[in-house]
């Protein structure tokens, strides 16, 4: 049973979300993005952890990738990478909405984690994620570190964003990151999942008609089952090991028990954790929330494990 901080938090969403219906708007990426922004403006980092901007680019892209390098002053080493793609259904989120989020996973595992600002829709749309993400992991490449010693993670979009990123390089035969943590991932944009209806009162973050606007926005030309759009309609053969968070409460539920269903038919070595009841992004509420706490930790200890044995 969730607990009475998650139940106060969802309480408080869903307030939002249904005095925003009743007066008829879908909030879009204009209005939310700073929205977003300013709920995490007070999220601060752990304490011990520091972060500095960089910019991340590779010898064969003239584009430039903005991101954050979030460091434990406690970090066993610094060239272990934690590769962060931040959720936001590709149209909002930012450095500054998941860097406590990210902090706190770099204290917990004494590794130091990279933030990358990919481009957003609908400004910017697919393939502008997932060239981004090339481009950043290519950089870390070039810089010197192994793939066995970086290992993506995403939240939401994020999570898809961390398979079809592999995907990309798959495609490019270049070496595999050492592992891929996915939270909640979005890897099915028809937006047409049972759980999505099934759970649409008890997720206060996410809706259909959103993600809808959202899939058209991100797809752009492109049809919405290209598999590194819709990560769950690709070939996930010779992918890293993955680990699957998600709520069975959540909208994206399916998505996540697809994507893990594909990846074992595929070959792929998979792990899913899921939690009871709870909303979409509880990661987020890592302050006061303990079931995002104790998710943080199960990754954690997923990560060390990979890096330990890399």
């Amino acid at each position: 049973m969730p607990s009475k901080k998650h139940e106060r938090i969802k309480k408080m969403l869903q307030t939002a979300s249904n005095r925003m219906k009743r007066k008829g708007r879908i909030p879009i990426f204009k209005h939310m993005r700073p929205v977003l922004e300013l709920s995490t403006i007070f999220s601060m980092l752990p304490w011990g952890v520091h972060f500095k901007k960089v910019v991340l680019e590779n010898k064969s892209c003239f584009r430039k990738v903005v991101a954050e390098v979030i460091i434990p002053s406690k970090a066993v080493n610094t060239y272990q990478i934690i590769l962060y793609m931040h959720g936001g259904g590709y149209t909002i989120g930012s450095l500054h909405t998941h860097r406590a989020l990210v902090g706190r996973l770099a204290k917990k595992t004494n590794r130091v984690g990279i933030i990358i600002e990919y481009r957003k829709a609908p400004e910017n749309p697919f393939p502008a994620a997932v060239n981004d993400a090339v481009i950043s992991y290519k950089a870390l490449l070039e810089r010197g570190k192994k793939p066995k010693d970086i290992i993506f993670v995403g939240d939401s979009a994020g999570g898809g964003l961390v398979i079809a990123t592999q995907l990309a390089l798959k495609e490019q035969k270049i070496p595999l990151p050492g592992a891929g943590v996915c939270i909640s991932p979005w890897v099915d944009l028809t937006v047409s999942n049972k759980s999505i209806e099934k759970n649409k009162n008890n997720d206060p973050l996410v809706d259909k008609e959103k993600m809808q606007l959202w899939s058209k926005m991100y797809s752009g030309k492109y049809p919405v089952t290209h598999p590194q759009i819709s990560p769950v309609f690709a070939d996930l053969k010779g992918l890293s090991p993955l680990l699957i968070q998600v709520s069975n409460a959540e909208m994206l539920y399916d998505d996540s028990l697809n994507i893990v269903k594909k990846a074992e038919e595929d070959g792929v070595e998979v792990n899913l954790q899921v939690f009871d009841g709870l909303i979409h992004w509880w990661h987020l509420f890592q302050k006061t929330v303990p079931e995002a706490k104790d998710a943080i930790d199960k990754i954690a200890v997923f990560i060390n494990n990979i890096f330990s044995t890399s």
